[in-house]
């Protein structure tokens, strides 16, 4: 090719990369679990999303890793204090706090305790446990303050509010609708829970925002479609719900629904590649990630737990 062959390529492909649109994101797949887990929970803290516990049709994992998303490589911590499944996880910028659940010593039992990892000592504490058992809740963290939301348990309708300065916990607002396997994510200064399992089996939409300052849950525009185990994060100021699955008809759902708090409206986004319920998924390296789950519905979820970890980038 000669060169003024060459210049003509060259320009062309200036003007090609000026002229089309910029990249609209998408999914992209990363390293994944090194064991496959459902029912698995997660948190983020600065850009690192903590990852632990679930099961694949075995006894609950003690499994405690870290994923950086910018690297998109994980690295293994000090394991859990005890196994754990269908339990939840939140973090500060110091500590990642784990509670209840259900533990291989005492199956079907949802658990009280609640631990605290120091991220800097790398070490675990057992701390003031909760006033009720929890078991397929949701966790946040704003504002110094740590929420357990819904779940199954007694009075599984209320809030449980920990401070970690005092380890001392509160009954907090009560949820307008009481569910488990629900997922919930916060932007810092609100939490949004999601979707999730009513006491009569059914599957629900509903999405709620508790907004601390008036220490109340409000309800807002209900998910396109109702699912329970599915999981959801905050990203440039939206929403992000993924996966799940219903139980009438049994199936796993890659369904993945963004909401826009500005607008108060609901969009559809490009489906996660890998349908799956019980996911994990946190924000690192500008983008959501989402972490194992199961690729079956309902029971079928721990013999079908899946490795996958998928970015989603807006």
């Amino acid at each position: 090719m000669d060169s003024s062959a060459v210049k003509t390529v060259l320009a062309f492909a200036v003007w090609l990369a000026v002229a089309l649109p910029a990249s609209a994101g998408g999914w992209s797949v990363s390293e994944r679990l090194e064991t496959a887990r459902s029912g698995l929970a997660s948190a983020t803290s600065g850009d690192l999303i903590y990852v632990g516990g679930g099961s694949a049709a075995g006894d609950p994992a003690n499994a405690f890793d870290v994923f950086d998303g910018t690297k998109e490589s994980w690295r293994p911590m000090p394991a859990l204090p005890k196994g754990l499944v269908n339990f939840a996880m939140t973090a500060s910028d110091h500590f990642v706090f784990i509670a209840g659940g259900f533990s291989a010593d005492a199956p079907g039992e949802a658990r009280k305790d609640i631990w605290a990892f120091d991220i800097q000592n790398a070490s675990w504490t057992r701390r003031n446990p909760m006033p009720y058992a929890r078991a397929g809740h949701a966790m946040a963290f704003v504002n110094g303050l740590v929420y357990v939301i819904g779940g199954s348990g007694p009075s599984a309708e209320h809030t449980l509010v920990y401070n970690p300065t005092t380890d001392k916990w509160l009954i907090g607002a009560v949820l307008g609708v009481p569910r488990r396997g629900l997922a919930a994510a916060s932007d810092g200064k609100c939490i949004y829970a999601v979707g999730g399992i009513k006491s009569d089996g059914s599957v629900s939409n509903a999405l709620e925002v508790f907004e601390p300052t008036s220490g109340v849950w409000s309800a807002l525009p209900p998910l396109p479609g109702a699912r329970g185990a599915l999981t959801a994060g905050v990203i440039e100021g939206q929403l992000h719900v993924a996966g799940g699955a219903t139980w009438s008809p049994l199936k796993t759902y890659g369904n993945h629904d963004v909401f826009n708090p500005a607008t108060k409206t609901w969009a559809k986004a490009l489906p996660l590649p890998t349908a799956r319920q019980g996911s994990a998924s946190g924000v690192s390296g500008g983008r959501w990630w989402v972490i194992g789950g199961g690729a079956g519905a309902g029971v079928f979820g721990v013999f079908t737990a899946s490795d996958a970890v998928e970015g989603y980038e807006p």
